[in-house]
């Protein structure tokens, strides 16, 4: 199983961790340089019979100067480096835009030749609910993808999906769905006429006509359940953030888990962990984790996820000054990506793992890191990350070689907290630096309470 991390300022193809790996030695190498000429130079030379002591000045002023130089060059290097990797992410940014715009110019224009295949109400009402029937007649979603369960809502491997796992779960397909995903909203665009194209349109384009066939049909949120989990230690790492986002039994169980903390002379502040999607089912039932949730996160739009996680966070005690931070995976992630881009809450940082976040537009005012797996493909339906601030980490978890027997199972949690793992112990200065920063937060802090609550949808089928 690859173990090779991909760390970058956010979006960039090239990696430069390594680089900032060997100008962190180097920097050592020019402070240690440094300070052993300032030695050299203090020593007094002994003037004891028999010794020549004007070759050892010599010697020793030879020597203080070659560890000066050596030190120079060194932090030359340190600076071509830090250049090079800075220089790395302004190039992709540039090539990246400019790719990104002949992708929505062509998008559009092909749009604009087949509107017909957007705004036809009776061709789309024929193929959704073509989709539909034979999906209700195989049994409803299990029986497309087996049996579900709530490992972050992936469903379990059945034969018709164990045959295209190959195919999905690899990085040139995942690449391919994210360009797609990205390409559709100014496809839609041309086709419609729409003002804007971007990913939210998309997904509203599909939402509306969908609903008259009782599909993506939101509905309000109610709290069923509250209760205390024991209390342990504030976060230290990424692996125990990942590890406290709520997911996966046999049973209904919580989609929101709240840490209260104290500080003296000041006000309480918050962690926040989103667990990810229970179910597939495009129809709205009592779980608000759902494809409805889904859609209408893409779409911008108040979903059943992000108003049962406003919902737990009044609950808690979170008020718009209130000092919080966000972990969430996977649905979670996306939600804890609007609710930290919203500007309601006083966000002091942001982790989401296998998250679609790439068009959730975050400011540059907290630390982020968004852990994304190159051959998952839930986040690249998120489309193209454009958050460059953020941290950025990606991973290639297969390989395309030996896949479990799971469905989408570069997606599974399990393989996310490998990639924490990864991230804890690879010495990324980056990744260091941020987690630093984060764990800040709740530095001479006294965990309070740690609340795990449970919502459901009100008037779902």
């Amino acid at each position: 199983m690859p173990d090779e991390l991909d760390v970058s300022g956010g979006g960039t193809a090239v990696t430069t961790e390594d680089l900032e790996s060997s100008a962190t030695q180097l920097e050592r190498l020019t402070a240690e340089s440094a300070e052993c000429a300032a030695v050299l130079r203090r020593l007094e030379v002994p003037t004891a019979a028999g010794f020549n002591a004007r070759q050892a000045a010599v010697d020793i002023e030879v020597a203080a100067a070659n560890l000066e130089q050596l030190a120079s060059r060194s932090q030359q290097l340190v600076n071509l480096l830090v250049t090079a990797a800075r220089s790395y992410v302004v190039t992709e940014r540039v090539v990246s835009a400019g790719v990104r715009s002949l992708e929505s110019q062509l998008a559009g224009w092909l749009g604009s030749f087949v509107p017909g295949l957007v705004i036809s109400s009776s061709l789309l009402t024929s193929v959704a609910g073509g989709v539909w029937a034979g999906i209700a007649a195989g049994g409803g979603l299990g029986g497309v993808f087996g049996t579900v369960f709530k490992d972050g809502g992936i469903p379990k491997a059945s034969p018709t999906t164990t045959e295209y796992n190959r195919l999905i779960t690899n990085s040139t397909t995942v690449s391919a769905v994210r360009a797609l995903v990205q390409a559709s909203g100014p496809f839609v665009a041309g086709a419609t006429g729409a003002p804007t194209g971007g990913l939210d349109g998309t997904a509203k384009g599909i939402v509306l006509p969908a609903r008259s066939l009782g599909l993506f049909d939101e509905t309000p949120v109610k709290l069923v359940e509250s209760r205390p989990l024991p209390t342990t230690r504030p976060p230290a790492d990424y692996v125990d953030r990942l590890a406290r986002v709520p997911y996966g039994d046999d049973e209904p169980g919580p989609q929101v888990v709240i840490e209260k903390y104290a500080v003296p002379g000041e006000s309480p502040r918050f962690e926040v962990y989103v667990g990810g999607t229970v179910t597939f089912s495009p129809v709205a039932t009592t779980e608000p984790w759902d494809m409805t949730s889904n859609m209408m996160n893409a779409a911008g739009d108040q979903s059943g996820s992000v108003a049962s996680v406003r919902a737990a966070m009044a609950a808690a005690g979170i008020d718009e000054g209130s000092p919080v931070q966000f972990t969430g995976y996977s649905q979670g992630g996306g939600t804890a990506a609007r609710l930290a881009a919203s500007g309601l809450y006083n966000t002091q940082g942001l982790v989401t793992f296998g998250g679609p976040t790439g068009q959730v537009p975050l400011p540059d005012t907290f630390p982020a890191v968004l852990v994304e797996h190159s051959d998952d493909l839930v986040p690249a339906l998120g489309g193209e990350q454009d958050n460059r601030a953020a941290v950025l980490v990606r991973r290639d978890v297969f390989g395309g070689e030996n896949l479990p027997q799971q469905a989408v199972p570069a997606h599974h949690i399990e393989y996310y907290l490998q990639t924490a793992r990864l991230m804890d112990a690879s010495g990324s200065a980056q990744l260091d630096a941020t987690i630093a920063r984060l764990d800040s937060f709740t530095e001479g802090a006294t965990l309070e309470s740690s609340t795990a609550y449970r919502f459901e949808r009100v008037g779902g089928g």
